[in-house]
């Protein structure tokens, strides 16, 4: 006998593990590039982001103007700040996230 209902369950723990780990990863990486003063914007991201929901954000009244209207970035504390971090870090990550997914998707742990 098959029990769907357990298969099923099973599944949507499995995706739901690999959102996590795929949200935590998107905001490792992407920080990787997010320009950092004193470290709060940076933060912001562990705080404000919903970890597993596949939200991932940075929520500080200066992210705005940070990502997408001030292109010369202090690279005194990262030497890799750049505008629009979170695309810099997807185009440099992109199939390891793919790969991360697949693996965290298809572990039984």
């Amino acid at each position: 006998d098959f029990d769907t209902t357990k298969a099923l369950r099973l599944r949507r723990a499995a995706l739901g593990r690999a959102q996590a780990a795929l949200d935590i990863q998107v905001v490792k990486d992407s920080n990787y590039f997010c320009p950092m003063a004193e470290g709060t914007l940076q933060g912001s991201a562990l705080t404000a982001s919903e970890i597993g929901k596949g939200r991932v954000l940075w929520a500080t009244p200066y992210a705005r103007a940070q990502y997408y209207g001030l292109p010369n970035k202090s690279k005194d504390k990262n030497p890799n700040a750049r505008m629009k971090w979170f695309e810099e870090a997807k185009a440099r990550n992109r199939e390891a996230w793919r790969l991360l997914v697949q693996r965290e998707a298809t572990n039984d742990a």
